[in-house]
């Protein structure tokens, strides 16, 4: 069953529209030395890619953490466990070790920030870094496929065009993050996630005002799109396995 990763205080209807496509949902505990409203969040926590699920020690010897991710690689079994020697860190930029995505035959992330690990894991799949400004840069990208991204991050989006993908830009905000200013300032890349074929929203993209963009975005890539409940984007930092 694949695997969905979420953070604590996301929605019980998104937690169960996921289930009712078949997604076998982990809520994460919060990890020491992170930001406490994104302390739980798996793209602050955890990174997937080169066949490897990449976690801090320092999290792993946290009982409640290590055994949530135990629980997700079961159900995951062809990803192997990395785990680094990044200490956690509430500062950013210290705080986005992991939060970078593929793309394209691409690393995309704020490479100074990155995790020595990942960087060395890219080179030997001969997976080009490429530098973005944004160091959040999983959290912003709602990635479709291989070839396109959807994002609010103008230099992500330069980005991605520059090296071979579609690239669309929407507007920030119109997303719940609880615990920082209004509430409202989430990434599009931690309110969704692609499977299948699929791009998944928690909650309904029809809140959001650049829906259209992101809809017809979706179509030209021969993408379906479904909102896994009736309410507002929820920003849970969200983490696919397969």
């Amino acid at each position: 069953m694949p695997v969905l990763l979420l953070s604590r205080g996301v929605p019980e209807k998104t937690v169960a529209g996921a289930r009712k496509c078949g997604f076998d949902v982990i809520i994460l505990p919060a990890a020491d030395g992170m930001d406490a409203p994104v302390a739980s969040h798996p793209d602050m926590t955890l990174c997937a890619g080169f066949g490897r699920l990449f976690v801090r020690k320092a999290h792993m010897n946290d009982a409640a953490f290590s055994e949530a991710v135990s629980d997700a690689l079961r159900a995951a079994a062809p990803l192997s466990l990395t785990v680094t020697d990044d200490l956690p860190s509430a500062c950013y930029p210290d705080d986005v070790k992991f939060n970078c995505f593929t793309l394209c035959g691409c690393l995309f992330g704020k490479l100074s920030a990155v995790s020595p690990h990942i960087l060395a894991a890219a080179a030997a799949y001969r997976v080009t870094p490429v530098n973005v400004a944004q160091g959040y840069a999983k959290c912003s990208s709602c990635v479709l496929g291989d070839r396109a991204v959807i994002t609010s991050d103008t230099s992500i989006y330069r980005a991605v065009k520059s090296h071979g993908g579609d690239a669309y830009l929407i507007g920030s905000g119109n997303i719940t993050l609880p615990g920082y200013g209004g509430g409202n300032d989430g990434f599009i890349g931690g309110a969704s996630f692609f499977a299948g074929g699929t791009l998944y929203f928690l909650g309904d993209v029809d809140f959001h005002p650049d829906c259209g963009i992101i809809k017809e975005a979706a179509a030209r890539h021969g993408v379906a799109v479904v909102s896994l409940s009736d309410e507002n984007l929820f920003d849970s930092g969200c983490l696919y396995l397969e």
